[in-house]
């Protein structure tokens, strides 16, 4: 078999693995999307509450739940705790401070309100605490899933305490 012929079959095998989404470890299972939930859950209850105590904040709804992201042929999938908020005393400057009292780290403004960062990998952030309600959260990365694992698309209320 001559060296063209070598490469033309290894290119179209690559091409093949690739266009099929063989190869790899093949993405995340079930137990793995359990485990970054619980690794958010976790995260939430450890940040958030002393996130809405800085800013005189009261709890009106704290959920958690997957979301989708991606291109929309590669099922990705994230853990967030979304919790609203009403009654926060405050600015955007006092949610920063907050957010890194409660060791949130590299935290940045958004020009149009709120503040995100990011604290042992996971991303957290809080919109604007001086409009009538707030919301802060909680997320982790997204997980590429792999083939056959069922989605879980139910909102679950989150107990912060």
């Amino acid at each position: 078999m001559s060296r063209r012929v070598q490469v033309a079959a290894a290119v179209a095998a690559l091409s093949a693995l690739a266009l099929s989404g063989c190869g790899g470890g093949g993405g995340a299972s079930a137990d793995d999307l359990d485990a970054s939930r619980d690794e958010v859950l976790d995260a939430a209850r450890q940040v958030l509450p002393g996130v809405l105590d800085a800013l005189g904040a009261e709890v009106q709804d704290s959920y958690g739940e997957f979301d989708a992201g991606g291109d929309g042929i590669v099922d990705r999938r994230r853990y967030s705790v979304t919790v609203i908020a009403v009654g926060a005393q405050g600015d955007t400057d006092d949610l920063v401070a907050a957010l890194e009292d409660a060791g949130v780290t590299d935290v940045q403004v958004n020009p149009i309100g709120g503040a995100a960062g990011q604290r042992d990998g996971l991303d957290v952030s809080g919109s604007d605490p001086s409009g009538r309600d707030m919301s802060v959260s909680v997320s982790g990365p997204y997980l590429e899933v792999a083939d056959g694992v069922p989605r879980d698309a139910a909102r679950e209320d989150v107990d912060l305490g």
